[in-house]
């Protein structure tokens, strides 16, 4: 009988504080102690990046710091005026489609002569094709431009130019070496780029070049105030640094969003139940960004960007609904996909205890693939690779944790890979199918050269005393926000804490709403989507447990929630637990262990009893392993131990062992006579 050791565990880190620098900001800025202290925690002690943050101003840099900018603006202009058929040829992503969306509508307020043009994701692929370039020329378009493509169309450019046919690039994707033969090459990653910021989503820079297209004059409120809902569900969709340029332009999106004439963005709030709460990018990124995906990813991003455009209320809701219908059809696909992961990992768990999971599947959709790969990753805890085999051909996707680039990894396969592209943390790739068995060796095998792989990450901002957890600290954090990458969330800590209450809350009795205390203070904290069978501490237990604080409002008085990140026991340190965990997963792959160190994990026969008399006591079981082995201290059992003797035992048949997500559910076999554990294979191995 085979059992998947699944294992979910972050490193906790804390942040270092400068208690003194913090002083300082405090009474040079005249802003509580606390928010100097977060300033200090995110590196942000310049005094003019601090004076920006406080004051907040939105300032944009000039758009002609971008090369080429000029003459993008010259010839879009001769376009307008000409009355030139223009095609603005976009991307299936949230960030692709808002800025079809922002660059159509601006040129239609213009009076120009403009069509768009998004490619299939599933039958065109990525960017410019030369078949969509055919097509454009025969509907008589005599200028394209690209918005969140086209750095890479060195040939298809020149295939256009080839018709008659002008391009004019925007993009925020790094450029190759050599740059297509546009007439204008907006990009702030060429390396003759001036530009301010360079970390702009293509929604951003298609913003720059209408901001250009206004001239010296330019109003630029007023652009925001027309189009800012677009710019931050494209900035936000695309994952971009939420610092300089890019969090003012969000900023601004959630200023404006509410008030929006969009009929298309209404209907999507509407959708996500956002109509009429407050939005936060947060919300932006889990409720309104996915449902633009889903369109993208499973039919056509066509419709969105008609959804986007429209001004027929009720042509919006019409597309609307289908857009929510394939968000729908994308999480069954979704969680279908994912299942049939889980159970080819069941069959083989060997896959489990390599350094990158990989999983593929006949006929899995390519547009969801991506999405599955990032629910593995959370739940195994190392870098993962999805793929789906369809005929001849495979794709795959792969989403990674930081300190490990699997663009990198990938690269290194470049020889045989029909294509292939992506950041560290997500990358995708498409390869002959005979080729899969010697991609997966290579990838794991450039993994073992990598050296000691990085774990899933917890940075915990600061240390907090219950006695100071107020609702004003989460109003005193407010001029931090928006959050998103490189500036996410604040979690804090609070450490030593002991159980005093659980409460299982919900229609399903699936949220946990925990008690805490320590000394005479008590603060309770929800974990959402956790059941009575996940959860594995008990009252009196001594934890640490990583929050997010929240503002909401019911009756219209403001509350504080407390929403648990993770939890941990005090006496632990997960590093440690994840080092044996890694020496556990060696052996399994077969690999030369030190005999040092792997003595110190080999079960004794106390330690199969002291084991088995545990189990015995409480069979049937849910557990977390790690929550097993601090019950099992006293014994001095380490993890790595106990994952072997785990091993021992269900291959002699004393016990079974089902997973369900990182809970185990764990039962003594009745048996007859003596076992011998010597006999297993696991214990064969290491004796040798």
């Amino acid at each position: 009988m085979k059992w998947v050791r699944v294992l979910k565990l972050k490193n906790w880190s804390l942040s270092a504080l400068n208690k003194a620098n913090a002083e300082q900001i405090a009474c040079e800025n005249d802003i509580p102690y606390f928010l100097a202290m977060m300033l200090d925690v995110r590196h942000v002690v310049d005094q003019k990046e601090i004076a920006e943050l406080l004051l907040d101003e939105a300032e944009f840099s000039d758009p002609f710091e971008f090369m080429d900018m000029d003459k993008a603006v010259a010839r879009v202009k001769t376009a307008i005026d000409s009355y030139e058929k223009i095609c603005v040829y976009g991307d299936y992503d949230a960030d692709g489609v808002t800025s079809t969306a922002l660059m159509y509508l601006y040129l239609e307020n213009c009076g120009a002569n403009v069509t768009y043009y998004i490619p299939d994701r599933n039958g065109e692929g990525y960017g410019l094709n030369v078949a969509a370039i055919d097509k454009l020329r025969d509907e008589g378009v005599s200028l394209i431009i690209t918005v969140d493509n086209g750095i890479s169309a060195f040939n298809e450019v020149a295939h256009a130019k080839s018709l008659g046919i002008d391009t004019v690039i925007t993009d925020h994707h790094q450029p190759p070496e050599i740059l297509p033969d546009a007439v204008a090459v907006v990009d702030p990653h060429r390396i003759d780029c001036k530009s301010a910021f360079k970390d702009l989503a293509g929604v951003g820079v298609v913003f720059k070049l209408i901001c250009a297209l206004e001239g010296p004059a330019a109003d630029v409120e007023f652009v925001l105030e027309n189009y800012s809902d677009l710019i931050l569900i494209g900035t936000v969709g695309d994952v971009v640094p939420l610092t300089g340029e890019n969090r003012a332009l969000v900023k601004k999106g959630l200023r404006y969003i509410k008030n929006t004439n969009n009929f298309g963005v209404q209907e999507i709030l509407n959708m996500a139940k956002l109509a009429d709460k407050p939005v936060s990018s947060a919300s932006v990124a889990f409720s309104v960004v996915p449902r633009i995906n889903a369109a993208g990813r499973l039919s056509s991003a066509g419709k969105l960007v008609e959804l986007l455009t429209t001004e027929d209320l009720a042509k919006a809701k019409e597309i609307a609904i289908l857009v929510e219908n394939d968000n729908i059809k994308r999480k069954e696909i979704e969680n279908e996909i994912l299942l049939q992961a889980e159970a080819l990992l069941k069959c083989e768990p060997e896959r489990v205890y390599q350094r990158v999971l990989i999983v593929e599947g006949e006929g899995w959709h390519p547009g969801v693939i991506g999405i599955v790969a990032a629910r593995l990753l959370e739940r195994y805890g190392k870098p993962t690779v999805v793929i789906s085999l369809m005929g001849d051909v495979a794709r795959g996707s792969c989403r990674s944790v930081e300190g490990f680039s699997l663009y990198e990894a990938i690269k290194s396969c470049s020889e045989y890979l029909i294509r292939f592209g992506g950041h560290p943390l997500a990358a995708g790739f498409e390869l002959k199918s005979l080729d899969l068995a010697r991609f997966k060796g290579d990838i794991n095998n450039f993994a073992k050269n990598f050296g000691e792989m990085p774990c899933l990450n917890l940075n915990i901002d600061c240390k907090l005393n219950p006695e100071a957890i107020s609702l004003d600290l989460v109003d005193q954090l407010a001029p931090m926000a928006p959050f998103g990458k490189d500036n996410p969330e604040f979690t804090f800590g609070l450490y030593s804490m002991k159980i005093c209450d659980i409460k299982f809350v919900g229609a399903e009795k699936n949220h946990l709403r925990l008690t805490v205390s320590r000394g005479s203070q008590q603060i309770s904290a929800v974990k959402f989507f956790i059941t009575q069978q996940e959860f594995c501490y008990e009252l009196g237990d001594e934890i640490d447990i990583a929050v997010k604080l929240s503002k909401s409002q019911y009756k219209g008085q403001d509350s504080l929630t407390l929403i648990i990140e993770d939890i941990k026991f005090s006496a632990v340190d997960n590093k440690v637990l994840l080092d044996e965990q890694r020496i556990y997963e060696a052996v399994k792959r077969n690999e030369p262990v030190a005999t040092d160190i792997l003595q110190v994990h080999v079960p004794s026969r106390d330690d199969f009893s002291a084991l088995y008399r545990f189990l015995k006591a409480k069979s049937p079981i849910n557990v977390d392993i790690s929550v097993l082995c601090y019950r099992l201290r006293n014994f001095n059992i380490s993890l790595c131990k106990l994952l072997f003797m785990l091993d021992a035992m269900v291959e002699c048949g004393l016990i079974t062992v089902c997973a369900n997500a990182d809970v185990y559910f764990i039962e003594v076999c009745a048996v007859s006579g003596k076992v011998d554990l010597e006999s297993s294979g696991v214990m064969k191995i290491l004796r040798k």
